[in-house]
């Protein structure tokens, strides 16, 4: 008999589950919103029948002879504790919502094992802390067994920020902050004001759009009393000073119909206030004199921020793991049950791959080229090839191995392009992502080339980090630029990823260039393709030029 761990994220949004093995190996972790190509899964299951299902055969799981061990991302249901619901940054209405969708997906965790035959009754499952599952996961993954680990993020079970020593590859909390106050939320706010959708996850179309404004040194001051810092927790303030930020705020927003630009500048100035906020949480870790620094929980995807951490801090490592938001913490669930069974093992440490999720269906993906009546399908293909069709000005879907763990494709479910042409941002925004014509790429970068292309070098294998560019290379790869010169790049080392630095060399060899645009297989709304006829309905339906499932490429011209 085996016994596996099944890591839950049961926050009502964001589900993912998780399964590691008998030696604290991660098997298998997928967001759930793939498998439902539902953008952020709100209110379904973490334990989509499915889902769970495809999962466990995708490990060799034997109901007849192993066993399953459930854990959840929260200690507590939020809906039982006696806290009254905000009203200070986002409507209350939107905070009771969230706490019935998190009691919801707490209560109901382990039911699809009693539709799968796997339980008779409803099963116990184990209860962590939520701000653990987000260390736990985080530290996992980092380069190093000692640090310190900051989470930052809209909730927890009592607040939204915790401080952890990792010490040897074990876990102690410092402190954690109490009650409402929370940079997650503010952010949230800010994007509403921009006149994005925080329930879509468009924060991250404000940290695009801020490299096109400048921050109001005013605005800023302003906008930054609507948090206070103290001893590294974050509080909310009194109404009054919240409600005079926000009309100070109101005349730089948007609604939906008014022009992007508009609100360019009340984006560049909330990012500055997100950071003045964010530094003063580092600056409360700093006595404790750590060199290396992980940091996650949902504020740990604000890759702006984060690629100016370790300068301004003078960090040795600064590490983020591929899911720093809820859906990682399935993750953190499961190792966290794991633990508990093996009490003289410490958090296994050491970078680990984010390729944990659903392979390909090599049958699946053999009928598609069959049957699919492209003028182009052709087998074996390698590196050297797909090159030269990148080169050539080619937009190639790529969808091989397992899929990432987290928001960012990685390239094994991306779209690759190159970066040299300067209509080729452009042309992806319109013809296949259908978004915003602002909306920025991905580098892919050899991790020891990097020093060569951008200043404050240092590894990013998740895209956790914006970097400047060097000012002499910028003109080399344009569509990979930002508005402020920087790019969130994506560092590949030949270990890690073999695949992908052979394709990087087959392309300077073809360029000149040892850099390949990356952006997310999927169109704006919707997650990172999971099935191949999900990556053939982009092909059909957008100005994608070809996709290579595997091995095969699939072109619509010869």
């Amino acid at each position: 008999m085996t016994t596996y761990y099944l890591g839950l994220s049961t926050s009502g949004h964001d589900p993912a589950l998780a399964l590691v093995d008998e030696t604290g190996t991660i098997l298998f972790a997928e967001a759930t919103e793939r498998y439902l190509q539902d953008k952020r899964a709100w209110g379904a299951a973490p334990d989509h029948v499915g889902h769970l299902e495809h999962a466990l055969a995708a490990i060799g799981f034997e109901p007849s002879r192993d066993r399953l061990i459930l854990a959840s991302s929260w200690s507590r249901v939020k809906a039982d504790l006696p806290v009254s619901v905000s009203n200070a940054l986002l409507p209350g209405s939107d905070g009771l919502w969230l706490s019935g969708l998190q009691a919801q997906a707490q209560r109901d965790a382990g039911a699809s094992l009693l539709r799968l035959g796997l339980a008779s009754e409803m099963p116990e499952v184990r209860r962590f802390d939520h701000h653990l599952c987000h260390a736990t996961a985080a530290c996992h993954s980092a380069p190093f067994a000692d640090g310190l680990c900051l989470i930052i993020d809209g909730e927890g079970e009592v607040g939204a920020a915790s401080l952890f020593r990792l010490s040897e590859g074990r876990l102690k909390r410092v402190w954690r902050s109490w009650g409402p106050g929370s940079l997650g939320t503010f952010y949230a706010w800010l994007t509403g004001v921009c006149g994005f959708d925080w329930r879509a996850g468009e924060e991250w179309k404000v940290m695009g759009l801020a490299a096109f404004g400048t921050p109001d040194p005013a605005l800023v001051d302003a906008i930054e009393t609507m948090v206070t810092i103290v001893d590294g927790r974050p509080q909310l303030p009194s109404q009054d000073i919240i409600d005079a930020a926000v009309a100070r705020a109101a005349p730089h927003g948007r609604g939906p119909a008014d022009p992007i630009e508009r609100a360019a500048n009340l984006a560049a100035s909330g990012q500055a206030a997100f950071a003045r906020l964010a530094d003063r949480i580092i600056k409360a870790c700093l006595p404790l004199g750590a060199q290396s620094f992980v940091l996650s929980g949902g504020c740990a995807l604000n890759s702006s921020y984060n690629g100016t951490v370790r300068e301004r801090f003078s960090f040795a490592n600064v590490h983020v793991p591929s899911a720093p938001a809820d859906d990682g913490n399935a993750i953190g669930a499961a190792l966290l049950a794991w633990m508990q069974d093996h009490p003289d093992r410490p958090v296994p440490v050491g970078r680990i791959s984010p390729f944990l999720g659903t392979k390909v269906d090599r049958r699946v993906a053999a009928r598609a080229a069959g049957n699919c009546g492209y003028a182009s399908v052709r087998e074996d293909i390698g590196p050297d090839l797909l090159a030269q069709r990148l080169a050539a000005g080619k937009i190639i879907g790529v969808m091989r191995g397992a899929a990432e763990f987290g928001p960012r494709s990685l390239g094994n479910r991306s779209i690759l392009a190159d970066p040299r042409s300067p209509e080729m941002k452009d042309r992806l925004n319109q013809r296949v992502k259908g978004r915003e014509p602002y909306r920025p790429f991905a580098p892919i970068v050899p991790m020891d080339r990097v020093g060569e292309w951008f200043d404050r070098a240092q590894p990013a294998p998740y895209m956790s980090f914006t970097l400047p560019w060097k000012a002499a290379q910028q003109s080399r790869v344009p569509a990979v630029v930002h508005a402020d010169g920087t790019g969130r790049l994506q560092t590949v080392d030949p270990q890690a990823d073999p695949w992908m630095s052979e394709l990087l060399g087959a392309f300077e060899r073809e360029t000149g260039v040892p850099i390949i645009l990356n952006t997310s297989f999927n169109v704006m709304g919707k997650p990172i393709v999971h099935s191949v006829q999900d990556a053939m309905a982009v092909l059909a339906t957008t100005g994608l030029d070809g996709v290579l499932l595997e091995d095969v490429l699939i072109e619509k011209t010869a």
